[in-house]
């Protein structure tokens, strides 16, 4: 079964509010009783051990001294071990005590008739004495009796003679709690407390459980938009931080999808006109050969394979632009003299060059040796090289240099330069300039460079244009995943 968020935190939650409380009473209730009890058990036997040794020291000081006693002494020991006892006795909460002289009279406390359970205690005392000869309670040991239907810790010890006195027996007592009453008398207040304890924390989850789901849910509706085109910068207003870095990337992403759905209706506008153009004189012509309307076929049919060559290299330029893009060319790295490689370019531009009487420069000095993909580096360096001619007044220079583990290609022509608003657009598909061709030379020289791992970069000075080729020194066993990151 499939649950939303929020009730994936908050039905595990719930759960936990109701299975918890109801396990801390149930522990809480059958540990209080056994936790008490031994309390009570714990501090007997310690004021037991405690009394045992005060004892002692008084017999033994008795014994040093041979055993006798007058009785004002014995009468001074016995009032002066009382007075002990009851010192210590009083530091131990919820203990009590009973002294016996002869024929089993109380000697303290002297008005314990007051007291039920004390009355209740001498009774079976007395009664266990009477029916067996002697008492029936351990003699030394802590143990448990119940007397009249209540539970007591009990410890009854025989004191020997210290003097002539007149106590016999010490019995010490703690009643046992039946905490079903206290439990009872709380049990209304504590579900209380853990109801309302409860309800509120489900308030508070259900509500930080939705502001969870709801972001969540507003970046999948934008998901969606993104699946239909639908560009919307998402706000979900989310307070949880891995939510806020989703959504910032999720804008990001919406900006960039937006961007190249503009660029790809933009390419292919641009390119059915390219297309369009000489598609309809090549037509046009075609028609008036047809049709006889020139005079001089061959210059019609001149036109046609203008228009034709025209043709082939924007759809030659529009699929090398496509298999870039989709990551389909194979790059074959091959080891590139740049010196030789400058010069045998420059004669392939020399008819072109020398057409419109422009000067190409080249001045090898050292020799700078790459591993690159040389039909990439050819292209675009080529393309580079006739926009520079086209726009160039007399010269077009090349320069090679070394900029760390990089090696660059600078071309610069004396034409009139860059304007302000063609530098934006300078590698833009289809953009053509005053003099452009077919807008797709330096869109191709960029696409060529980034997929190698290079970069091209073109600035407008005071005598004319500059553009700059940078290249890694070796360009092999570049995966798909680090040219999807260029």
């Amino acid at each position: 079964m499939k649950l939303s968020i929020r009730m994936k935190i908050f039905l595990p939650v719930m759960l936990l509010l109701i299975v918890f409380p109801l396990t801390f009473w149930l522990v809480f209730r059958s540990s209080l009783d056994v936790h008490m009890n031994f309390n009570i058990r714990r501090s007997l036997e310690n004021l037991a051990g405690e009394m045992d040794r005060l004892i002692g020291d008084y017999q033994e000081q008795y014994e040093e001294e041979g055993g006798q006693a007058s009785d004002g002494e014995g009468q001074f020991r016995e009032n002066e071990l009382l007075m002990e006892l009851r010192q210590l006795i009083q530091t131990k909460t919820g203990v009590n005590w009973l002294v016996l002289g002869d024929r089993y009279r109380v000697l303290h406390p002297q008005n314990y008739d007051d007291e039920p359970i004390m009355t209740s205690l001498y009774s079976e005392y007395l009664s266990q004495v009477s029916a067996a000869g002697e008492s029936a309670w351990k003699e030394g040991e802590i143990f448990e009796d119940s007397i009249e239907g209540n539970q007591y810790v009990l410890y009854c010890r025989t004191v020997e003679p210290i003097g002539n006195q007149n106590v016999r027996c010490l019995i010490l007592y703690s009643p046992l709690y039946d905490t079903r009453e206290i439990l009872d008398d709380v049990s209304g207040l504590v579900f209380l407390i853990i109801a309302v304890m409860a309800a509120v924390s489900i308030i508070i989850v259900w509500f930080v459980a939705g502001s969870i789901s709801g972001p969540v849910r507003r970046l999948c509706e934008a998901a969606r938009g993104i699946g239909e085109k639908k560009f919307r910068r998402v706000e979900t207003r989310a307070t949880v931080k891995e939510l806020c870095e989703l959504e910032d990337e999720i804008n990001q992403m919406q900006e960039k999808l937006s961007k190249a759905d503009e660029a790809e209706r933009a390419f292919f506008q641009n390119a059915s006109h390219e297309l369009r153009t000489p598609l309809m004189s090549i037509s046009g012509y075609a028609q008036g050969i047809q049709r006889g309307v020139f005079e001089d076929v061959s210059q019609a049919a001149g036109v046609i394979l203008d228009e034709s060559r025209r043709l082939t290299e924007v759809v030659d330029g529009i699929l090398t632009l496509t298999r870039m893009d989709q990551l389909r060319y194979q790059v074959v790295p091959v080891e590139v003299e740049l010196n030789a490689f400058v010069e045998d370019q420059l004669e392939r531009l020399e008819g072109l060059a020398y057409q419109r009487k422009i000067r190409l420069e080249f001045h090898p000095q050292k020799e700078h040796k790459i591993t690159t993909d040389a039909m990439l580096l050819s292209r675009a360096y080529s393309n580079i090289m006739s926009n520079c001619i086209r726009y160039a007044k007399s010269e077009v220079r090349t320069e090679i240099f070394r900029d760390g583990e990089w090696v660059r290609i600078r071309v610069t022509d004396d034409g009139p330069g860059l304007g302000k608003e063609e530098l934006p657009h300078l590698f833009d598909r289809f953009y053509k300039g005053k003099n452009g061709n077919h807008g797709l030379g330096l869109s191709i020289a960029k696409a060529s460079m980034e997929y190698m791992g290079g970069t091209v970069t073109a600035v407008s000075r005071e005598n004319g244009a500059e553009f700059l080729m940078g290249m890694p020194q070796d360009c092999r066993s570049l995966t798909i995943e680090e040219r999807e990151v260029l």
